[in-house]
């Protein structure tokens, strides 16, 4: 069991890691108006791609294990992490009158990360019955 967690850990540490890189990288891109467009394309495939490696990871073993699987993590503070930048960047968006342009990678990013949460979330309800 401790391999598993061992392993599982890893890919949380290497999801969070790149989640902290695609926000930071899209803060830069929203207060430069776009300037590095390319850099963030890139980092939010390939945090998309790790953080569904990493939930599927976590969705196997769930259902594998099921009387004895404890999720350890909680994606709701992602969730909420991507919520209020998305937030911050509609405001600054809408109150500037367009001079602040939401990237359009950033809302297929945060659209995806829901999207991912909705599924371990049923899925985390339907290994219950």
């Amino acid at each position: 069991m401790k391999k598993i967690w061992a392993g599982r850990f890893f890919w949380k540490v290497l999801s969070s890691t790149w989640g902290v890189i695609a926000m930071s990288l899209f803060m830069i891109e929203f207060f430069t108006f776009n300037d590095y467009l390319v850099a963030t394309s890139s980092v939010a495939v390939i945090y998309i791609a790790v953080l569904t490696m990493y939930v599927g990871s976590k969705e196997f073993f769930r259902w594998r294990q099921k009387d004895t699987f404890k999720s350890r993590y909680f994606g709701e503070i992602h969730i909420i992490l991507w919520t209020l930048l998305f937030v911050v960047f509609t405001l600054f968006a809408f109150f500037s009158k367009g001079y602040f342009k939401l990237p359009t990678e950033f809302l297929a990013t945060y659209i995806s990360t829901l999207g991912i949460f909705a599924i371990t979330m049923q899925s985390k309800s339907f290994s219950k019955k």
